[in-house]
């Protein structure tokens, strides 16, 4: 006789509520890398401790462009999905787990390629339990002997919950990794000396900045903006009264 299958109960899934000010949000990747002025963009405006921050990565190549390569140490887990790439040794679909200090550099073999590119997703969870929660590190190493020319620590505490940010705070926050990055890469490229390295001599380039400065700026402008916009509802409320 046939072996008679087994019948199995079916397992419910329920997903939890929304958290007090966090409304369920979805975006579509590619329309958010389309129009962002940097190369690592946070997909949504929740970063606060517990919270899963999905990033988009997006990289093309092109005439005389050139990516850099740095080290970032950071005690999360960075899980790293591959949405679409070309010209490189990964593809779309690929899942990659990164070390805690890991280098990053697009996986494309030939920057000045312009049919080359890559869009990936990286997401960490802040996770306030874990080891050094709040602390990372971004590191340039000597391109000819890797010796370590300078490394930058930078605070990466959880930004409060949305929900609690308004008035006149600063309510569209900054990722603390781009700033740090960002004030990491500055002190690099202000001073040859720095970039020289005393190991083997050699001289490393300025590092490209890749519009990081101009995602800090633009959010200090958003803030701004939305502050003037109160003052200037407040002052049209109070003259009418």
């Amino acid at each position: 006789m046939a072996a008679q299958p087994r019948m199995v109960a079916p397992v419910t899934r329920r997903i939890a509520p929304s958290a007090a000010g966090k409304a369920p949000l979805k975006v579509n990747i590619y329309q958010a890398m389309q129009a962002t002025n940097t190369t690592l963009l946070p997909l949504f405006p929740y970063l606060e401790e517990g919270a899963i921050v999905p990033c988009g990565a997006i990289f093309c190549g092109g005439p005389g462009r050139s990516f850099g390569h740095f080290f970032h140490t950071n005690p999360l887990n960075e899980v790293v999905l591959i949405l679409g790439a070309q010209g490189g040794n990964v593809e779309a679909g690929d899942v990659h787990v990164l070390a805690k200090t890991h280098g990053v550099r697009p996986d494309i073999k030939d920057p000045t390629d312009p049919t080359s590119f890559l869009i990936a997703c990286i997401t960490q969870r802040e996770e306030p339990a874990a080891p050094e929660y709040g602390r990372e590190a971004i590191t340039f190493r000597c391109k000819q002997c890797s010796a370590v020319l300078l490394r930058c620590e930078y605070a990466a505490e959880a930004v409060p919950p949305f929900a609690e940010r308004g008035g006149d705070a600063e309510r569209y926050t900054t990722f603390a990794t781009i700033v740090g990055t960002l004030e990491a890469t500055e002190t690099f490229n202000a001073d040859e000396a720095r970039r020289t390295c005393r190991q083997c001599g050699t001289v490393s380039s300025p590092f490209p900045m890749r519009g990081w400065s101009a995602y800090v700026q633009q959010t200090r402008t958003a803030n701004a903006a939305r502050r003037a916009l109160g003052v200037a509802a407040r002052d049209a409320l109070g003259a009418g009264s």
